[in-house]
């Protein structure tokens, strides 16, 4: 029997050698944020998303999208407080204050020099961190 050759691709997909990971998280309420802008001659994937609500009784749309508006992503999510209450000193209150984390299976792409924005409304504050790396275009 013989064996059959094996191929590879021709370069590199990830890039910036030593270190091509990139992470970025912040805090938005009701409003457009720029996320990352990749840089002119590398792509950005993003892999990993995380949202945490930081408000309670509230419900939130978030979206991310390119400077073409193009959405990549969209999450709605809810928390809310739930009073019990009884006699005398009795009483509770309860938050559900959810948080959201994916691992996006193929990647979000953005091209060389376009960049990522994140949208909240609902008046909600989210935190936010988004993750992934640099990539040849």
């Amino acid at each position: 029997k013989s064996l059959s050759t094996a191929t590879a691709f021709s370069g590199p997909s990830v890039s910036f050698a030593g270190n091509p990971v990139i992470s970025k998280g912040g805090v938005i309420s009701s409003g457009t944020e720029l996320v990352m802008t990749a840089p002119s001659d590398q792509s950005i994937v993003i892999t990993d998303l995380l949202l945490s609500m930081n408000s309670s009784n509230c419900s939130s749309n978030i979206e991310l999208a390119n400077d073409s508006g193009t959405i990549l992503a969209a999450v709605k999510s809810y928390s809310s407080v739930i009073n019990v209450s009884g006699s005398g000193n009795a009483r509770a209150a309860f938050s559900s204050a959810p948080q959201t984390q994916h691992a996006f299976k193929s990647g979000l792409p953005i091209d060389p020099g376009d960049s990522i924005h994140i949208t909240e409304s609902g008046n909600c504050s989210i935190a936010y961190t988004l993750s992934g790396y640099h990539a040849q275009p």
